[in-house]
């Protein structure tokens, strides 16, 4: 899909029947927010929870504070069902990238080579067990591709073929080749997979 000088495509698969991956991308003026979550499989009501956390990203703005937000939803484990979530979530514009994580989901910027954004985050405990957020910037995707994935892609396959397959020209055949990258022969996933893959597609005009 194209949204101003953006493009984006989500792509999800479940290991299960229900999965716990939710994924989605809000159109805000100026630009784009991301926001990816993979419930804990080992808790209760994990789905809920990433659906809360992605709910909760959708009725707010590009400005918002992220990590006082994913702290704030972090001590409402009504609203989380009482489950427990990964979480990233990214404000995307012309000038650059703004976000915040918990949890082994991820997001890189794939350029010649591969800067991740999530490296510094803390794994556990989750959004709904006493988080520790970690906020990240980065400049604009540029001429790049922004990956953001669950753990069932980047835990599953190498980082170096995860990025030759982010930078393939079609965006959409990118999303659909990374889920297949990690099928297993049977044809099961391992585990659950979401993946959102944006460009800038006004560098050109910007330059």
């Amino acid at each position: 899909m194209v949204e101003g000088p953006f493009k984006y495509v989500v792509e999800i698969a479940s290991s299960k029947i229900t999965g716990q991956d939710r994924a989605c991308v809000f159109v805000r003026s100026g630009g784009l927010v991301i926001a990816l979550a993979d419930g804990a499989g080992g808790t209760s009501n994990g789905g809920l929870a990433a659906q809360a956390f992605v709910d909760a990203v959708g009725a707010m703005s590009r400005e918002t504070d992220w990590s006082g937000a994913i702290e704030a939803l972090d001590r409402d484990v009504t609203r989380l069902g009482h489950g427990q979530t990964t979480a990233v979530v990214l404000s995307v514009d012309a000038r650059g990238i703004t976000g915040c994580s918990v949890g082994d989901s991820g997001a890189w910027l794939v350029r010649d080579e591969v800067i991740d954004l999530t490296d510094g985050q803390v794994r556990k405990p989750l959004v709904g067990g006493g988080c520790l957020p970690f906020a990240f910037r980065a400049g604009p995707i540029g001429n790049g591709t922004l990956l953001v994935a669950s753990d069932g892609i980047l835990r599953y396959a190498k980082q170096q073929d995860i990025a030759r397959i982010s930078r393939g020209p079609d965006l959409a055949t990118a999303a659909h080749t990374l889920v297949e990258l990690v099928r297993l022969p049977s044809g099961a996933l391992q585990d659950d997979v979401a993946v959102v893959l944006c460009r800038d597609l006004g560098v050109r005009d910007r330059g």
